[in-house]
């Protein structure tokens, strides 16, 4: 770009605007029409997502283990965001998908993508029963980011090995985390989402891809001091 700007991160709630803004669209950002990852080229500015590939990344660092419980995995969420981490665990996984969300009309769009065997929707006052024997608890609505409309559920139905993840990293222990702690579940916070969707982002504008565990710590220690 003759301005010699790379290209720009995109955060919620802009990335389905993003999409709609963008020049043109890589695949995946095209499947979830949602882009936080903006390069800037001759042509105008090319949307792509890395938030459900920048996910798995912070999975396979932080918890290698993750797909060696069998089971069924919980997605809480059907925005940009939400449908970026369905897209990557359906190429990740061969686990079942239980897509919750407040609307169901969002959701029921959400799985639309993918193969109808693997993902299923069910509503708000299903939670609970789709809970029961999960080996991996996701949140990807912004449901706590900043102490707002806070989400506390109870995790003692899960598998006694599950992994509960939340997407929102301010602050870094939201009521969900606390409740999957009081449960005894293994939990993480959305700082490694953050970070890996942000090393994917710099690979593309940079062609080199930031170490995601030295990139955690640095920004951990930033947020510490």
């Amino acid at each position: 770009h003759q301005s010699g700007l790379k290209g720009a991160n995109v955060t919620t709630p802009y990335k389905e605007r993003a999409a709609k803004s963008a020049t043109c669209l890589s695949e995946r950002a095209h499947v979830v029409q949602s882009v936080n990852c903006l390069t800037a080229q001759s042509i105008g500015f090319i949307g792509d997502s890395t938030d459900g590939d920048g996910f798995i990344a912070d999975l396979d660092a932080r918890v290698p283990h993750w797909r060696a419980h069998e089971g069924h995995i919980v997605l809480l969420g059907a925005g940009g965001a939400a449908r970026a981490i369905l897209l990557a665990l359906q190429k990740e996984t061969e686990a079942q998908i239980i897509v919750v969300n407040r609307s169901h009309d969002r959701a029921v769009e959400a799985v639309a993508m993918l193969p109808p065997q693997q993902c299923c929707v069910k509503s708000w006052s299903q939670l609970p029963s789709a809970l029961t024997g999960a080996v991996l608890v996701i949140n990807a609505t912004s449901a706590g980011f900043k102490g707002q409309n806070p989400l506390e559920l109870d995790f003692s139905k899960t598998h006694r090995n599950c992994l509960v993840y939340d997407s929102v990293y301010a602050p870094r222990e939201t009521a969900f985390l606390q409740a999957a702690k009081r449960d005894k579940r293994q939990s993480l916070d959305g700082l490694g989402m953050l970070v890996g969707q942000g090393a994917l982002a710099f690979e593309t504008w940079f062609g080199v891809r930031p170490n995601h565990m030295s990139g955690l710590a640095r920004l951990e220690a930033v947020l510490s001091s």
